[in-house]
């Protein structure tokens, strides 16, 4: 009598469907801080603002929970090459907006700013805008700062440039290295 292994493939489950949300969640009074695109960042980012008191709108391109934080988020997909105003008339009018998505190349911060500022008026100071970037940007081998020359071929360059140069001393964009915590841990890259 032989024995064959029992082989049984894995069929995971579908996910749920997105928790529904109100059309009242789309047009919420304005915000502190709006945050396009509430990934791995908005674990402890959400978190710290509300024990500031702050207030916060976050995006996601489903509009998905953000489990144990936020019951549901704006569902927003940025799409370069589209004109329509309604994805960003959904959003919160905010005093900063903060992008944790790659912006690449030149014209996409334009767009994106643009866009934003032409659904929502600015209030007195203007709007800040916030992009985290990457340190791939900076030439050269060794140590980076802020004062380190850009590779201008690299797209993630050119539009975290863009954004400077759109609002100036109303924007930022914060260089991230060594990004781990939750799911990132060191020992699962080596």
């Amino acid at each position: 009598m032989s024995i064959s292994p029992m082989i049984q493939e894995y069929d995971p489950p579908a996910p749920p469907p997105p928790t529904p949300i109100s059309p009242s969640f789309f047009s919420p009074s304005p915000v502190d801080l709006l945050i396009l695109g509430a990934g791995w960042t908005s674990t402890f980012l959400l978190p710290l603002l509300k024990s500031h008191h702050l207030t916060f709108a976050a995006t996601t391109t489903t509009g998905h929970a953000i489990p144990s934080i936020l019951p549901a988020t704006i569902p927003f997909r940025f799409d370069p090459a589209s004109s329509d105003k309604e994805p960003y008339e959904r959003l919160p009018a905010a005093a900063a907006v903060l992008v944790t998505f790659p912006l690449k190349g030149k014209g996409q911060s334009t767009r994106l700013v643009e866009m934003y500022d032409s659904a929502h008026a600015q209030g007195e100071g203007g709007r800040k805008w916030i992009q985290l970037g990457s340190t791939g940007i900076w030439k050269g081998e060794g140590w980076h700062d802020r004062s380190s020359p850009i590779d201008m071929d690299n797209l993630r360059g050119v539009a975290e440039e863009e954004l400077l140069s759109l609002r100036g001393k109303n924007a930022c964009v914060l260089n991230l290295a060594g990004l781990w915590g939750g799911d990132r841990k060191p020992r699962n890259w080596v």
